[in-house]
């Protein structure tokens, strides 16, 4: 019985998505001479992965995420997530796709401590390769999962398209009990055993909030019954996430309008600055230049802090109906290396969101917009 069969039938996972991962190690061996092997992260390995079938027909729901270690021309990567993009099409619902990454096989023994990492290792799924799960790190920083819950801060504006918006938010709310069990230092593998440990068990100054514990239970719901309830989840979401920014360091409840103490206060959350990511942004900066004292600025800086502060900005005026303010235009034009947009605009926050991921991009350059 092949490794994948033998997931599919512990997680009682439809025969289509056994096959679509067949298809994925095939096209993987076909297009990298040299593969080293292909690593899934949770949620298909941690019995998460979420589908449905209707009239007969199987809709894969969740992200297909991992990476795929080879050595590696840039003409095989284009043919490759080319190839993967074909397979997609026409498999799932509106926030599905396959996203893996592409290392060199050196890479599998210095992928970064995060909390994501270590949980690839205690509970990811090979699905081509041997051995490479075991040289995943053992041990994380917590201030990293802090840094991804800033930029996470970003899903439920990515998009506002029925059923996509309300999976985005209860992903998002479901970093929660994440943030709570990384702060414990305590890797605790899949959203729903992580959600239900929450629950039950009230962990930290996270656990204790009834306000949290409630917004878990709804986005929890909706992860298990997509969409899930979309009134309830825009009741929980900027409550939730305000009560999650104040308690996660003690520090009180962040001001409606983001202003400079707030961006100091969440680049102290963040984890060190990796010589690998400075290097990184300082060829964002080669390659797409502005001027040099805004370039040096935006260099310097943490851009997650800023992000993460604009985003809080954009999130009360998208879902509350505050008023934009010069708050947020400031921190996400300073996050962006772009001009400052009037708040007062009419079109403020369509102008906001796109000037946020053109700023994502600068950050990342990998990503596609």
């Amino acid at each position: 019985m092949s490794r994948v069969t033998q997931l599919c039938e512990r997680y009682e996972y439809p025969e289509e998505l056994g096959i679509l991962l067949g298809e994925i190690a095939r096209i993987a061996r076909d297009v990298f001479g040299d593969l080293e092997g292909i690593v899934l992260t949770p949620s298909v390995s941690s019995g998460d992965f979420l589908w449905t079938r209707k009239d007969g027909e199987v809709r894969l729901l969740s992200d297909v995420d991992g990476f795929v270690f080879a050595r590696a021309t840039n003409q095989q990567i284009v043919r490759f997530r080319q190839a993967i993009a074909l397979l997609a099409r026409g498999r799932g619902g509106p926030l599905f796709k396959i996203d893996l990454s592409i290392n060199r096989p050196s890479e599998v023994g210095r992928m970064p401590e995060t909390f994501q990492m270590v949980e690839t290792r205690l509970a990811g799924f090979e699905l081509a390769g041997a051995g490479l799960l075991g040289r995943f790190p053992t041990r994380f920083d917590p201030r990293a999962s802090r840094q991804a819950l800033l930029l996470n801060l970003w899903k439920p504006l990515a998009s506002d398209e029925p059923g996509r918006w309300e999976q985005s938010t209860a992903r998002l709310l479901l970093d929660i009990p994440l943030l709570a069990t990384s702060e414990q230092g305590v890797c605790r593998p899949g959203h729903r055993a992580r959600a239900e440990w929450f629950l039950n068990d009230r962990p930290g100054r996270l656990g204790a909030s009834s306000l949290l514990r409630q917004a878990v239970e709804v986005a929890l719901a909706a992860r298990l019954d997509p969409p899930g309830d979309r009134a309830l989840l825009a009741a929980s979401l900027v409550p939730a996430i305000e009560e999650t920014l104040a308690l996660i360091d003690g520090g009180g409840p962040p001001p409606h309008e983001p202003d400079a103490a707030f961006v100091t206060r969440l680049a102290s959350w963040l984890p060190p600055r990796s010589p690998r990511r400075g290097l990184g942004e300082l060829r964002t900066l080669l390659r797409r230049p502005s001027s040099p004292p805004t370039d040096l600025r935006w260099w310097i800086r943490r851009k997650e802090a800023m992000g993460g502060a604009a985003l809080w900005g954009l999130l009360q005026i998208a879902q509350c109906g505050r008023s934009p303010n010069q708050g947020t235009a400031q921190w996400l034009a300073a996050y962006a290396r772009r001009s400052t947009l009037d708040p007062h605009a009419a079109d403020f926050v369509v102008r906001a969101l796109e000037q946020y991921r053109r700023g994502l991009v600068e950050l990342y350059p990998s990503l596609i917009d």
